[in-house]
């Protein structure tokens, strides 16, 4: 009977042969379905459709959600904005005249 030394080395060369295996079957699964994908001209969005994948200039992009809206337009109610990236125009007038107080935009989570 083995010792319990030996079996753990027959262990450790067992996950070495098993990892190159899986990275050679990787590579070879990679590489027929690139040529699959290639032979029927199929984008991102053929293969992923849930995922909201676009296909731009040959470069996939994903889609990432649209941030829910936090402040809107005292002025105009079907002006939003999340809050993220550049402020535009109606919030910046607002803020600016109103001593950078933005509270009277936010719009109320229920």
């Amino acid at each position: 009977m083995p010792t319990l030394k030996e079996l753990l080395a027959q262990q450790a060369e067992l996950a070495k042969q098993i990892e190159e295996v899986r990275r050679q079957e990787v590579t070879a699964a990679i590489q027929s379905i690139r040529k699959i994908i290639e032979e029927y001209e199929l984008e991102a969005s053929d293969v992923f459709p849930g995922l909201g994948v676009t296909t731009v200039k040959g470069e996939s992009k994903i889609k990432k959600p649209k941030a829910p809206a936090k402040y809107r337009s005292s002025l105009d109610p079907s002006k939003t904005w999340s809050g993220k990236g550049k402020p535009p125009d109606w919030f910046k007038t607002y803020r600016d005249n109103n001593g950078g107080n933005v509270d009277g935009l936010l719009i109320e989570m229920s």
